[in-house]
């Protein structure tokens, strides 16, 4: 908690300092009779507008992660869900794939769909979009009274270095996906007994394994 409080500090502080040189340079340069001060202005406030909107950001993320709702847990298709949750995606390389029809188990829908979310939009921003051939793999198995979400891209894999942390609730401004998204589904992946893993390798992709115990 430590080092997210010092991650926070660091993502509000990086939009102040542009905010603060906006509003001196606009000070500094002001004249009323300027024949551009319109175009200026408006200039000066789409920057600050934007500064503004990703401090906002930064607090909503970490609202988001503070808060987490509580389990409204309901006997559903587990199938079913991540299928109907995969239709809010417009890439056509998305493919999906289930052995069964129907999976039950006992968990929170809007949980389990913001876990396969944040999962699927990892994998499509884990993938350049200069790539040929992209593909995002969604498989949804039963195993040792186990159901199994697969989530596996062709993209440019995970670091060592980022791979060890991934989990970690820390913020990121970066598109890479990683931070608090997935800190907090681990979090409601565990709250369930589940368990998260990867497996990853440089420029070929990563594959993301949810399992939750079935509970009828």
């Amino acid at each position: 908690w430590r080092e997210m409080a010092k991650q926070v500090a660091h993502e509000i502080k990086n939009p102040l300092t542009p905010m603060r040189l906006t509003v001196q340079n606009f000070q500094r340069k002001f004249e009323a009779n300027d024949p551009n001060i319109s175009k200026k202005l408006a200039d000066y406030t789409q920057t600050i507008l934007q500064q503004i909107d990703t401090m906002s950001s930064v607090a909503n993320a970490f609202s988001n992660f503070a808060t987490m709702p509580a389990q409204q847990n309901e006997t559903l298709n587990v199938v079913e869900v991540v299928q109907m949750t995969l239709e809010i995606f417009n890439e056509e390389y998305i493919r999906f794939s289930a052995i069964e029809d129907e999976i039950i188990a006992k968990l929170d829908r809007t949980q389990l769909i913001r876990v396969v979310t944040n999962l699927v939009k990892n994998a499509i921003q884990a993938i350049p979009e200069t790539q040929e051939n992209k593909l995002v793999f969604v498989t949804v198995f039963r195993e040792d009274q186990q159901v199994k979400i697969a989530v596996k891209d062709n993209g440019k894999g995970i670091s060592a270095e980022n791979a060890a942390r991934i989990f970690e609730p820390k913020f990121t401004t970066k598109s890479s996906g990683m931070g608090l998204g997935l800190a907090i589904i681990k979090n409601i992946i565990e709250n369930y007994k589940g368990t998260i893993t990867f497996e990853t390798t440089l420029d070929q992709g990563t594959e993301f394994l949810v399992s939750f115990p079935i509970n009828k």
